[in-house]
């Protein structure tokens, strides 16, 4: 073969390929449990993001009364009863999205609250805030009540699958919030040099004492302010948000990277104050789930792996004293002790916990 036709077959291969993804992102249905998960973590958040508007609502306080910088002059004002209203409304739509009851409509109007809030004033802007929005806009699109709804139990699908271009939608931007935060770090030399965490560090230091003690603050202070402390804690933190941005996008990365991912906002929450950020965060991790479902096939004594199959990973069969045995995609047989640990790689409950790596 010349090297011309090798290199017409490869375009043609990767052509292919390229069309055959086009068409499972946008014409074939497959499971949209990712997205359902996802909305039931978004509910309780939104809100808790409302909850500090509506508090400042009933001592009397809306916008109004606030310095407000509109985004746009031509952006609508609503007169203070009625963002009392729309606030109550945000509210109750998170319920309905929690519980999933009209799921999707529940959803699309809690995004149409948060958004309105968040563009009624430059001064509501914040980061997570705007992460918010673009998570409820994307399971808003996705037809999330198909699976772990009221609305699935009220009138059950025949699947849990619809079109999923809205999930690697929201897959995309959840990689590049991570990519740009990495990347902006990178090219900072105050930031991958250690400069800027040391400072904080250094500037927080009380409330390190104040929250620990002396005695436990002592030890843990000599260690975080000192200078050669960041010049190693610094560029890993770089090193974290692009190895997340890019593991997320490759099977044989995609465990490690979201292990890391949970323990990268868990870090961020301890040490900071960022409202909602990690935890729909951490709540979008799901949707990089496969999105297909009883794919393997599972004989197990014990009923917990039902209870914690939310992504419905596994055909399960409890058959009380038989032993463990599961069949994998491929069709791999794992029997006992292998299996048991298989499974709780991939159970969202307890693959924390185990040594997911292994696996491919």
């Amino acid at each position: 073969m010349t090297a011309t036709a090798s290199s017409a077959s490869a375009t043609a291969h990767w052509r292919d390929r390229f069309h055959r993804w086009l068409s499972e992102v946008f014409d074939e249905p497959a499971s949209v449990r990712g997205a359902a998960v996802l909305r039931i973590v978004l509910g309780p958040c939104v809100i808790w993001h409302l909850r500090p508007f509506l508090a400042d609502a009933l001592d009397g306080i809306t916008y109004h009364d606030r310095f407000q910088q509109p985004w746009w002059a031509w952006y609508p004002n609503a007169p203070e009863g009625l963002y009392v209203a729309l606030l109550w409304i945000g509210v109750a739509a998170a319920v309905l999205m929690t519980v999933g009851w009209w799921s999707r409509i529940a959803t699309g109007a809690a995004f149409a609250v948060v958004a309105y809030n968040l563009f009624l004033s430059q001064t509501h802007f914040h980061h997570n805030r705007a992460f918010l929005v673009i998570l409820l806009a994307g399971v808003a699109l996705c037809d999330n009540g198909r699976a772990m709804s009221l609305d699935a139990l009220r009138r059950p699908p025949p699947d849990d699958r619809a079109l999923v271009w809205p999930i690697w939608l929201l897959r995309f931007e959840a990689a590049v919030v991570y990519f740009a935060s990495g990347f902006s770090k990178l090219i900072d030399p105050d930031w991958v040099g250690g400069r800027v965490l040391h400072d904080r560090s250094v500037r927080y230091q009380n409330d390190v004492r104040d929250a620990l003690g002396d005695t436990l603050a002592d030890p843990v202070l000599e260690v975080v302010t000192t200078r050669a402390f960041h010049w190693v804690l610094s560029p890993a933190a770089v090193a974290t948000e692009l190895f997340i941005a890019f593991g997320l996008w490759f099977r044989r990365t995609r465990l490690v990277a979201i292990w890391v991912a949970v323990a990268f906002h868990v870090g961020i929450e301890v040490t900071s104050h960022v409202q909602v950020f990690s935890v729909i965060a951490i709540g979008a991790l799901a949707l990089w789930a496969v999105p297909s479902t009883r794919d393997r096939t599972l004989v197990t004594p014990s009923r917990w792996v039902g209870w914690l199959d939310w992504m419905a990973r596994f055909d399960i069969t409890v058959a009380p004293g038989a032993s463990w045995c599961m069949v994998n995609r491929d069709g791999t047989v794992l029997e006992g002790r292998e299996a048991r640990r298989f499974v709780r790689t991939r159970l969202p409950a307890t693959f924390l916990f185990s040594r997911f790596w292994r696996y491919p």
